[in-house]
C-alpha cells in the first residue's frame, strides 16, 4: 500500500500543474475498491469588488477660510454715534455730515459752501447786470439768507461806481443782522429798490467787507473789474499777514469777461471760484 502511494505521487505531467491525483488501492481481502481522492480542495472566495478611491478624511476646521466675521450684538451699537448713523442714512444726514461739526455752521451761495457764522455778501450792481442777471443774483442771495439759521449773521454790500450798504446805511451804521423772516423781507424790498449804476469797481466794498471780519465773503460779478481790487486784497488779506486770512469765494455770472480775475481772487484768498453759465432759454422771474 505504501509503495502504491509513493508511485502515485511520482506520476505527473511535466510542465503542467497537477489537477489532482486519484489513487485506486486493491487489497487481497476485499473485492471492493477504495478510492482515495487527493484532489486539492480550494475554498472559492467571492470576487472582490473593485476598490473605490478613498477620499482623504479632512477635518472641516482645517480647510475653513480663515476669516473672522464678528457680528455685532443687537444692542452693542446703541451707544456708538457712528454706528447708529450707518444703520439709517437719509439725504438730510448726508448734508449734515458735510457741514462742520460742533457750533461751526455755514452758508451756501450758488452752490459754494463756507463754514462759519458771520458772512458778507458783495454783489455787482453795475448796469451790465440789468435784467435776468440781477434778478438771478438777488434770488440766489435770498435763498442763501433763508438757508441760514437765525443765530447766524450777515451783511450785504453792492458795488458799481459807488458802494451801497444794505438799507442804504452809512458805513458807520452797518452791522451784522440775524436772518429772521422780517429782516429777509426787508432785504428783498431793498434789492428791488436798487438802481444799477455805471462801472464795476468793488475795491471799496471789499475793503469794508474785510473790516467787518466775517468768517467768509461771497463776491459776485459778471464782468472785468475796473479798479485795483486784486492788489488791494493782496495787501489787506494776504496769507502772510499777521491777521487771519478771510476766505473770499467768487461767483462769475453769465460772461467770459473778468472770469480769470475772479478766479485769481478766489485762489489768492483761500476761496472757491464758481463760474455760472447761462443756459439757452434762461429766464428769471422778478425778485422773489
Amino acid at each position: 500500500m505504501a509503495l502504491l502511494l509513493i508511485l502515485a505521487l511520482c506520476v505527473y505531467t511535466a510542465g503542467r500543474e497537477s489537477q489532482g491525483i486519484l489513487l485506486t488501492a486493491h487489497t487481497d481481502n476485499s473485492d471492493s475498491a477504495a478510492l482515495l481522492d487527493l484532489t486539492p480542495q480550494f475554498e472559492l472566495q467571492p470576487e472582490a469588488a473593485p476598490a473605490e478611491p478613498l477620499e482623504p478624511e479632512v477635518d472641516a476646521g482645517e480647510i475653513a477660510i480663515d476669516v473672522d466675521i464678528e457680528l455685532p450684538d443687537p444692542g452693542e451699537g446703541l451707544n456708538d454715534p457712528i454706528g447708529s448713523q450707518l444703520t439709517s442714512i437719509t439725504a438730510a444726514d448726508v448734508v449734515a455730515t458735510l457741514k462742520p461739526s460742533g457750533n461751526r455752521r455755514g452758508a451756501s451761495f450758488f452752490g459754494t459752501y463756507a463754514a462759519g457764522n458771520r458772512f458778507v455778501y458783495v454783489l455787482d450792481s453795475s448796469r451790465s447786470m440789468l435784467g435776468d442777471r440781477w434778478v438771478y443774483a438777488c434770488n440766489q442771495l435770498l435763498d442763501s439768507l433763508n438757508g441760514l439759521e437765525e443765530s447766524q449773521e450777515f451783511v450785504v454790500i453792492c458795488f458799481d461806481m459807488h458802494t451801497t450798504f444794505m438799507f442804504n446805511k452809512s458805513p458807520a451804521d452797518v452791522a451784522f443782522l440775524h436772518p429772521t423772516p422780517p429782516i429777509v423781507a426787508r432785504i428783498r424790498r431793498w434789492l428791488r429798490s436798487i438802481e444799477l449804476g455805471r462801472a464795476t469797481m468793488p475795491a471799496e466794498a471789499m475793503q469794508y467787507a474785510l473790516q467787518l471780519n466775517p468768517d467768509a465773503i461771497f463776491m459776485l460779478s459778471d464782468g472785468e473789474l475796473q479798479d485795483n481790487t486784486v492788489n488791494l486784497l493782496r495787501m489787506l488779506n494776504s496769507p502772510r499777514s499777521e491777521r487771519r486770512q478771510i476766505p473770499i469765494h467768487t461767483v462769475h455770472l453769465f460772461s467770459l469777461q473778468g472770469r480769470r480775475t475772479l478766479q485769481l481772487i478766489a485762489m489768492e484768498n483761500g476761496g472757491t471760484f464758481t463760474p455760472v453759465e447761462q443756459q439757452r432759454g434762461f429766464r428769471q422771474f422778478p425778485v422773489r
